[in-house]
């Protein structure tokens, strides 16, 4: 089992070894569905056209408790530029979302749009989320891109 827990972390940077450019881009965005809240992100772009990451959603209370809950998730995207600014993209991911009054493993799949204006990449998603409190979720913010090679 740890083999294939190998294989699948190292395949992604296998492949971005044979790109023209990667980077990598932390995120801030807020969350809206369900349950309101803040996403933190970071991605790695093994080129302009894919990219992977981790998430984090987190979920406040109203009543200014420090937390509602927390989301954690893993994604990936696969760019369709439309134009030299602008592309859409198919989502799909997993994450574990733990809530005060529930938690478990859920299934992610959606969609989005994103531009790209220098270092800024504006987006806006849809995700819709299944598994034990299935619900969609619109996410809209902006990453901030770090080049780490060219070739």
């Amino acid at each position: 089992m740890k083999s294939y827990l190998l294989f699948a972390f190292l395949v992604p940077f296998l492949i971005s070894a044979q790109m023209k450019e990667s980077g990598v881009a932390p995120g801030i965005s807020t969350v809206v569905g369900d349950h309101t809240g803040v996403n933190l992100r970071f991605h790695y772009f093994p080129s302009h056209k894919m990219c992977f990451g981790l998430e984090s959603n987190l979920f406040p209370q109203n009543d200014h408790a420090l937390s509602e809950g927390m989301e954690v998730t893993f994604n990936g995207h696969f760019i369709f530029e439309l134009s030299h600014h602008w592309g859409v993209y198919p989502l799909v991911g997993a994450g574990w979302k733990n809530l005060k009054h529930e938690s478990g493993f859920r299934a992610l799949t959606g969609g989005g749009f994103h531009g790209m204006y220098g270092r800024f990449a504006p987006y806006f998603e849809y995700i819709y989320s299944s598994g034990f409190e299935p619900e969609g979720i619109v996410i809209i913010g902006t990453f901030f891109t770090f080049e780490l090679s060219k070739k």
